[in-house]
């Protein structure tokens, strides 16, 4: 997961950057993105990426590719998670969801 946030009076500046980006992303299965207020922050994004199954580091590599374009940006920053699935993490301690 990736969140990101920027001041408002750059939401066009990043606008312009994410329609310059690539459409599909290697070893990415699935990408959904969440707009909401940011607070004092400004905006933010909350992007939701799916992978390819044991593809996890190369796709990660692929994401910062594509957010590299917003560096740029004043005020953009960004926080990657890792997340597991529910059912995946159960079967980290011998459970079944």
């Amino acid at each position: 997961m990736v969140t990101v946030w920027y001041p408002m009076h750059k939401a066009t500046d990043v606008a312009k950057t994410f329609l310059k980006q690539p459409r599909e992303i290697p070893f990415v299965t699935k990408w959904r993105a969440f707009n909401t207020t940011g607070g004092k922050d400004g905006l933010k994004q909350y992007h939701l990426i799916y992978t390819d199954r044991g593809k996890a580091e190369e796709a990660g590599l692929e994401v910062f590719k594509y957010f590299s374009a917003f560096r740029n940006i004043e005020g953009f920053n960004l926080l990657v998670e890792s997340l597991t699935g529910v059912s995946d993490a159960f079967k980290l301690i011998g459970m079944n969801w």
